[in-house]
Parts: structure tokens; C-alpha cells; sequence
């Protein structure tokens, strides 16, 4: 089989020596080198190959990669990028207390005069109460080209692995009294997926943030869960989300050793975090002052 997705190599060489200023920003950012994906050594790499030498450009490849699983899908991208976020907002005066107030003016001035409301410009205002996660949904397709296994079956296990809880520990020794009690139900708990929002890490001790992590800092901040991080081409990379959702569809094509040779995948992710302005613009940041694992 051949990968079947088609691009459009567009040929614009980027200024990385440019002085870099978002709009809003006072003074210029300094000439940085450009960004350049961190290598996790011993992770799985699966998914797409490249088919009798003919490679899809790196603009054109997501990579999905988990640090509890250790591994990394990969796939070419099959429709446009949509992203979304919403800003929530609501009335500034509650709407009981404005409706109530807006019936009592309304009676009191209609028995003497035209009737008027409580209703204003100004008490219509409304007042910020936060923005969503930032949304997007991924289609991916996995053809086999050597090894259906390696490019179609473990990528959709991979994927949805990373929505899934995983099992207690294996080997666990019972303690003594109360604390071996405790200890013994926490034992058969299963561990939830994704980040851990009980962990103050990052808020107590500063931690510096995923993109200026190195590969060690990353995999040995097990308390904190998984972290989840896709990259999309060249253009965006999301270094820290949750999997919502993640839906396999196989095709029926099967090899000799019952592997499917074929797979769709949708995959719909949120941003661990609401997004503020500054880690947008670090999604969209194609250079970097943080340290890459070689």
C-alpha cells in the first residue's frame, strides 16, 4: 500500500535571523535559532513511513507523542486545521435580581405615566467568567507500507491509550494496620490518564514549562502524569493536552497475519490549561531559548 495523501510543497524560506515583535510587544525578541522537536530516546515510533522514497514533507506530518506510553504516533494530515475556543461571559447583574427590579419599575411607573423599564445600556453589561480550552479535531490515516502492524495497528492502540486509565502496580506487598489498609485500596485503584491537577509542582516550585524542558525533566516528573504532545507540521505544537476523545476505524483489509493494512483515526484533544495570549503565541512559535535533548 501507498500513502495516498497529497501536498503541495510551497518553497518559502523563513527569515530566522529577523527581529521577531508580536503586535502589542514593546521591544523586538533577539534572533533565536528555530525550534527543533525534542528526540525521546527509547520511545516507539509508529505510523507512517515514507513509500518508495517518496517522503510527505514534515509541514505536512502530526505527531502525537505520550510520555506514560512512551511512544510517538505519527501521520500525515488529511483535512483543514480547525481550531476553537469560546469566551464565557455573563450578566454583570444577576438576572433574578434585574428581572425582579425591572417588573417592580415597570408596574410602579405604568399606573402614572408611559411605562418604563429597569433595562439599560449599562445594566445589560457583562462581565468575564473564563475561556474555554482550546478544541481541535484531528483526521489521520495509516496505510501499511512494510509493516501493518507498526503502521496501522499500534498507532490506534497508542491513540487510545492515552484516553485510557492503566492498572495498579503489579507485585504490591500489603503493609501493616490502617496504613496497610490504605495503602492496599490505593493498590487496586487505576491510575486516570493525562495530567495530574493535584500536583503543585509547577505552581509552588516554578517549574519551567514544557517547551524549555529537556527529555530527562519531562520523563522523570512522574507525579504530574502524563504529558501529551502533538505537533501539527510546522505550524502549531501543543505541549500539554487531553485526548476527549479518539475514534479507530479499520479498514477491511487485512494482511497474512490478520493486521488491518488500513485505519482512520479521529482524534479530538483539548488544552490541558485555558490558553491565555502569551502560550498561544507559544503554540505558534517556530524558534526557542529552551534546551533541546540531543
Amino acid at each position: 500500500m501507498t500513502n495516498s495523501t497529497k501536498v503541495d510543497a510551497v518553497d518559502v524560506k523563513p527569515e530566522t535571523k529577523k527581529e521577531l515583535r508580536y503586535p502589542g510587544e514593546a521591544n523586538p525578541r533577539l534572533p533565536r535559532e528555530p525550534r527543533r522537536a525534542k528526540r525521546f530516546v527509547g520511545f516507539v515510533k509508529c505510523g507512517y513511513v515514507s513509500a518508495d522514497g517518496r517522503k510527505v514533507p514534515d509541514e505536512y506530518l502530526v505527531k502525537i507523542t505520550s510520555i506514560r506510553n512512551r511512544s510517538t504516533v505519527i501521520a500525515p494530515l488529511q483535512e483543514d486545521i480547525s481550531i476553537q475556543v469560546e469566551s464565557r461571559w455573563d450578566p454583570f447583574i444577576p438576572v433574578d435580581l434585574l428581572a425582579r427590579g425591572n417588573a417592580v419599575v415597570q408596574a410602579f411607573t405604568g399606573l402614572f405615566e408611559e411605562r418604563r423599564s429597569l433595562v439599560t445600556r449599562a445594566t445589560s453589561r457583562r462581565i468575564w467568567t473564563g475561556s474555554t480550552p482550546l478544541t481541535m479535531s484531528l483526521k489521520l490515516k495509516f496505510e501499511a507500507v512494510r509493516n501493518p502492524y507498526q503502521e496501522v495497528v499500534l498507532p490506534g492502540m497508542m491513540l487510545q491509550s492515552m484516553a485510557l486509565p492503566s492498572d495498579p502496580s503489579a507485585g504490591y506487598t500489603k503493609g501493616q494496620g490502617i496504613v496497610g489498609n490504605l495503602e492496599a485500596l490505593t493498590s487496586l485503584a487505576l491510575k486516570p490518564p493525562g495530567p495530574n491537577p493535584f500536583s503543585l509542582d509547577d505552581v509552588l516550585t516554578g517549574r519551567k514549562s514544557f517547551p524549555d524542558m529537556d527529555e530527562s525533566e519531562i520523563t522523570s516528573s512522574t507525579k504530574s502524569g502524563d504529558f501529551i504532545m502533538i505537533e501539527i507540521g510546522k505550524l502549531l505544537t501543543f505541549f500539554n493536552v487531553i485526548i476527549r476523545e479518539s475514534t479507530i476505524s479499520y479498514k477491511t483489509k487485512f494482511a497474512q497475519e490478520g493486521d488491518p493494512v488500513e485505519a482512520e483515526a479521529l482524534v479530538i484533544f483539548e488544552t490541558y490549561e485555558m490558553m491565555t495570549i502569551e502560550s498561544l503565541r507559544d503554540s505558534y512559535d517556530k524558534y526557542t531559548t529552551g534546551v533541546v535533548s540531543k
